[in-house]
C-alpha cells in the first residue's frame, strides 16, 4: 500500500501546475483533426455569428481561411464578412492585421472636412504610401447622400475608404486582396442584383463565393422600412452591445469594443446602428467629428 501511495504522489507531482499571471498564447490547432474538433466545439457553443448556423463545416472553413491571413480561430469567425460573394473584414480588422505583421513603421490619418488622407510607411521602404478620398469622389460614386452612415458620419466613411486603399496598395502581401467590409458594401453587385451580405461562414476571407445551397439566406443591405426598424434593435445582443459601448471610458476603448461587437450583430441594420451609436457617444463625450 505504501508503495502504491508513493507512486501516486510521484504522478501528481509530475503534472505541471497551473500558474496565474503568465501570458497565454492563443489556441491554434496544429492539425486538421484538431481544427475539426475546435470547429465542432465552437459550433456547439452558440458563440459564433448567426450565419454560421452552428454548423461545424462552416466553422471549419472559417478557421482554415482565417489562418491564411494570420487570424486565430475565434478571431476569424468573429471578424469575417462575405458581401455579395466577396470575403471582407469588418471595422479596424484590416489595420490590425497590418499592424500585427510587423511591417508597418508609421501610420497617420487626417481629415479636413472634405478630404480624408491616409499615410502609411512600410519598413524597408523610403517612400510612404499616401491615399486620399474626398466628397467629390463620393458624389461621383453615388455615395454622398446615400442613406445610412454616408449621411450620418461622412467623416468616418471617408476615413475608411482612404485607409482601405492605402493598406491594400501598400500591404497586399499581408491582406491577400482582402477588402474592408465598409468598402465592399458600397459596390454595386456585378450581376445587377441585390447587394447582400453575411457574417460568418463560408465567411472566410479567402473562401469561394457562397452559393445558395451552401449559405444561409442573407439580409439585404437596404435599410428596413419603418415597420421593421423597431424590430431590428430589439435583440438582446444589440442591447448588450449598446450597453457595453456606453460603459467604455475612452474613445479608443469604444473603437476596440465596436470592432469586436459589430460582427456579432444579427443583422446589418443592427451593425450599422451600433456603429452610429458609438460615433454619437464619442461626439457627445469628446467632441469627435462626425
Amino acid at each position: 500500500m505504501a508503495t502504491q501511495l508513493a507512486k501516486t504522489d510521484q504522478k501528481v507531482a509530475a503534472k505541471a501546475p497551473v500558474v496565474a499571471g503568465n501570458k497565454l498564447a492563443a489556441f491554434v490547432p496544429q492539425s486538421i483533426e484538431e481544427a475539426w474538433r475546435l470547429a465542432g466545439a465552437l459550433a456547439a457553443s452558440g458563440m459564433t455569428p448567426k450565419t454560421y448556423g452552428n454548423d461545424q463545416n462552416k466553422c471549419m472553413v472559417g478557421i482554415i481561411a482565417g489562418a491564411e491571413v494570420g487570424l486565430t480561430p475565434f478571431a476569424a469567425l468573429q471578424s469575417i464578412a462575405v458581401i455579395n460573394g466577396t470575403p471582407s473584414l469588418w471595422g479596424d480588422g484590416m489595420l490590425a492585421l497590418v499592424q500585427a505583421s510587423g511591417l508597418l513603421e508609421d501610420f497617420e490619418e487626417t481629415d479636413d472636412g472634405h478630404t480624408a488622407t491616409c499615410r502609411a510607411v512600410r519598413k524597408g521602404r523610403a517612400t510612404p504610401i499616401v491615399r486620399t478620398f474626398d466628397m467629390d469622389q463620393a458624389k461621383k460614386a453615388g455615395l454622398a447622400g446615400k442613406q445610412g452612415p454616408w449621411v450620418q458620419y461622412p467623416h468616418r466613411m471617408r476615413q475608411m475608404r482612404a485607409r482601405a486603399m492605402c493598406l491594400r496598395d501598400g500591404f497586399a502581401d499581408v491582406l491577400k486582396g482582402l477588402k474592408s467590409a465598409e468598402e465592399a458594401r458600397d459596390y454595386a453587385p456585378m450581376d445587377g442584383g441585390t447587394l447582400t451580405a453575411e457574417r460568418g461562414i463560408s465567411a472566410a476571407m479567402l473562401a469561394a463565393p457562397e452559393e445558395a445551397e451552401q449559405v444561409d439566406v442573407v439580409e439585404q443591405l437596404e435599410g428596413p422600412d419603418q415597420s421593421q426598424q423597431g424590430e431590428a434593435n430589439n435583440g438582446s445582443a444589440f442591447d448588450a452591445a449598446v450597453a457595453e459601448i456606453d460603459r467604455c471610458p475612452t474613445a479608443d476603448a469604444i473603437d476596440s469594443a465596436l470592432a469586436r461587437l459589430r460582427p456579432m450583430m444579427e443583422t446589418d441594420e443592427d451593425a450599422d446602428d451600433l456603429f452610429s451609436h458609438a460615433e454619437t457617444v464619442k461626439a457627445q463625450r469628446w467632441g469627435g467629428a462626425a
